[in-house]
């Protein structure tokens, strides 16, 4: 009894020693940055299994444990779990037995790069263990010299770092803007730093941030939030949020980029400026400010404080208003883009200004698979502007991650360009494992540039009004997700790959980016990228079901060879079998096109006897790539009738045909008023408006008079209540369509 007694004084008096001592950051690991080097061994005990062995005698028995993390490093590219578990050891050498101990740790959100150990090692801790023992039942090729177990205890603070100071914080928009003078600046007091000298200074660097060399000190920063002030007596409770890399301040997505077979980066431009980031409107952080954007997730009151770390040991003792904030009072909210620069331009001939609003991003989960800046850019002329106004996306490259905006048309329009995921996955999305520490059966695919995509659209809506009928997205060189999207979208336009992993390109370039189909192959369909990214499945599965209008083109280049033209004649061949309303060509038309709403109906055009043969997709086969179908027909949308009566189109032949007429079948799509049951009977007539200017000068007497019939027949609506008008002869000149239910 006596005994036990004095133990529990002893416990006692080293927990209330414990109350009273700073909380101490320090690592322990193999080398490198780490306080407590050699504490750690690997130990094997099967062909699968290793056993970390911990010397953790430098923790004070007794102490309190405030965090425990432990790091582990891989190349960023997707691999399988890591499957580190609490171990019970017996024995030693040939005679050691190991055995599980409790449940796998789990990552840290939201960057999943650290396991928490916290639990784990309080209870080393407590039991007054000298060692601890974790076991790794499987995991992929990993550092381990440079693996560490980092423990935040009460105990006493060592050689603390020289402290971050002019700390500041603001709310905005469901967002917490902090930003910090570092204890080091990279740019050496230049705000306007020349990109090949900071990437020398650097590692290397990705979208997300530079990647410090870490020579001959680690140097990082450490963001907290609690919810009553950080002090040297609170920090050990408070939140780690993150923690920021020196050079914050720098947009590492947007980086000059040069020719070598393909587009890669400059990596020596001594010219070109490194672009800055900013968390206030036009302005872009000055040299030696770190920044961190905190993304709400409940609503409350926040405090905030940013803490020097070198080689993982914190200032956890210097707090004052230099490095902490708050009270900030915060409520969950859409975040929005912060503008870092404003361009004005004339429009070249034309009256009027055209407006571009270069912008920062801060993007966060389920918008970002990680936190994570992004580039928007935001073009209009204000004299031209509708109210609301019509928006138009613009889509960059497939193969890298910087924005590509529009050039400036004189439109009622608004423009929008954004970025897509890193790596850039086709603009389809990536399984957020990548960059992290999951494995890619813990991961999901997610289609965060769709979602980005529609945030950002909700906050161009409150900032100008817009037409959200009259949205049209530049599907660019590779992906097309908004196909499904017709509740949203009016019309897509651009060469999009209807099934991007057909070429061997595209192929690798998929299994790089999505982790391979046979990770997905147990998966729901909706979470498997390579089941949804083959529209002509989509397209077929449901003639019912309509999808935006179609302006297919090859304009912007296409490199079909290596990214596969094999799906687009089956595409092609899909579309027209399911009657959807579509036009594809060579080249982007010149000429005028009908305005395409989402709450107007569109006519579906197939089997026009000008088409071209696009083959069966063997590039030998059909007439090459240089096609078109339905590439000469428009019609007025002005004049559309769609009601429940009847529905009415005025159609004709544009641009340069080679024929002055055609026959094409016309199924009315989209209909909003309209509605046909299967099997219903309707009769149609197509009536000659008015000749040409051309045919009335010339060949008047040979021509129909206008308002004469041309033709008339009987319809039957399909199975899938769908009315088709076969054989309807289109000219150069203006011709009127009617449909009406038959009898009527």
């Amino acid at each position: 009894m006596k005994r036990t007694l004095w133990v529990s004084l002893a416990a006692w008096l080293a927990v209330a020693a414990s109350a009273g001592a700073d909380v101490a950051v320090e690592r322990w690991g193999v080398a490198g940055h780490v306080q407590h080097a050699k504490a750690l061994e690997y130990v094997p005990v099967d062909k699968q299994a290793t056993l970390m062995v911990l010397d953790v005698s430098a923790v004070p028995a007794g102490a309190k444990v405030y965090r425990a993390r432990l790091a582990f490093f891989r190349r960023p590219e997707y691999a399988r779990r890591f499957d580190v578990l609490p171990a019970q050891v017996k024995g030693e050498g040939k005679d050691l037995q190991v055995k599980r101990a409790g449940e796998c740790l789990m990552l840290l959100p939201p960057y999943y790069r650290t396991f928490d150990a916290t639990a784990l090692v309080r209870g080393w801790v407590r039991d007054g263990s000298r060692k601890g023992h974790i076991l790794i039942a499987g995991a992929p090729e990993f550092d381990r010299d440079k693996t560490y177990l980092e423990i935040a205890y009460g105990g006493t603070l060592k050689d603390p770092p020289r402290q971050v100071t002019d700390l500041k914080a603001f709310y905005r928009a469901g967002q917490v803007f902090i930003t910090f003078r570092e204890i080091e600046d990279i740019s050496k007091g230049v705000d306007d730093y020349p990109w090949g000298r900071l990437i020398q200074d650097a590692r290397g660097y990705n979208p997300e941030m530079l990647i410090p060399k870490d020579e001959p000190r680690e140097v990082r920063y450490r963001v907290y939030r609690h919810a009553r002030p950080i002090t040297r007596a609170s920090i050990g409770e408070a939140e780690l949020l993150a923690e920021v890399v020196p050079g914050s301040r720098f947009n590492t997505r947007e980086v000059r980029r040069i020719w070598r077979g393909e587009q890669v980066p400059s990596v020596l431009d001594q010219e070109f400026i490194a672009l800055r980031l900013a968390v206030e409107p036009e302005k872009p952080l000055p040299s030696g400010v770190g920044k961190y954007v905190h993304t709400v997730t409940n609503a409350g009151t926040g405090y905030y404080a940013v803490v020097a770390s070198v080689d993982g040991v914190e200032n956890t003792a210097d707090f004052s208003a230099a490095n902490t904030a708050g009270p900030i009072e915060e409520t969950v909210a859409p975040p929005e883009p912060v503008v870092y620069r404003k361009a004005v331009r004339d429009l070249e001939g034309k009256k009027g200004k055209y407006v571009q609003l270069w912008c920062n991003y801060y993007a966060a989960p389920p918008l970002s698979a990680i936190p994570m800046c992004y580039d928007v850019v935001v073009g209009f002329c204000e004299e031209k502007r509708a109210r609301p106004a019509p928006v138009h996306v613009n889509r960059g490259h497939s193969w890298i991650e910087t924005v590509e905006p529009a050039e400036p048309p004189s439109t009622a329009g608004i423009d929008l360009a954004h970025c897509s995921d890193y790596p850039n996955a086709f603009w389809m999305g990536i399984n957020d494992a990548y960059g992290t520490l999951k494995g890619i059966e813990q991961g999901q695919w997610q289609p965060f540039p769709q979602r980005r995509q529609e945030a950002l659209l909700k906050w161009l809506d409150r900032q100008y009004g817009i037409d959200w009928n009259q949205i049209a997205v530049g599907v660019g060189a590779w992906g097309m997700m908004e196909i499904e999207r017709p509740d949203l979208y009016a019309q897509l336009h651009g060469w999009g790959l209807p099934e991007v992993t057909k070429g061997f390109q595209a192929w690798q370039r998929a299994c790089g980016v999505w982790g391979g189909p046979a990770h997905y192959k147990d998966r729901p369909n909706q979470e498997n990228p390579f089941y949804r990214q083959d529209w002509t499945r989509y397209v077929l599965a449901d003639p019912v079901r309509e999808i935006p209008f179609f302006h297919m083109h090859l304009g912007w280049g296409a490199h079909f060879t290596e990214m596969g033209w094999p799906p687009v004649p089956r595409f092609l061949r899909a579309m027209t079998q399911t009657k959807r309303a579509f036009v594809y060509h060579w080249r982007a038309a010149q000429e005028e096109r009908p305005t395409i709403r989402r709450d107007q109906s569109v006519p579906a055009f197939g089997n026009c006897s000008l088409d071209d043969n696009p083959g069966n997709g063997d590039l030998a086969s059909g007439e090459g790539m240089n096609i078109q179908l339905n590439g000469y027909l428009t019609w007025d949308s002005q004049t559309l009738v769609d009601s429940p009566e009847g529905w009415e189109v005025t159609v004709w032949l544009t641009g340069r045909p080679p024929l002055p007429e055609c026959t094409v079948d016309l199924t009315p799509r989209r209909c909003q008023k309209f509605k046909a049951a299967p099997g219903r009977k309707f009769a149609w007539t197509n009536t000659l408006l008015a000749a040409s200017q051309k045919d009335k000068a010339g060949k008047a007497g040979e021509q129909p008079r206008a308002g004469s019939l041309v033709q008339s027949g009987a319809a039957t609506a399909d199975k899938w209540g769908l009315v088709t008008v076969e054989q309807l002869k289109v000219t150069t000149d203006k011709h009127r369509l009617v449909i009406r239910l038959a009898g009527k």
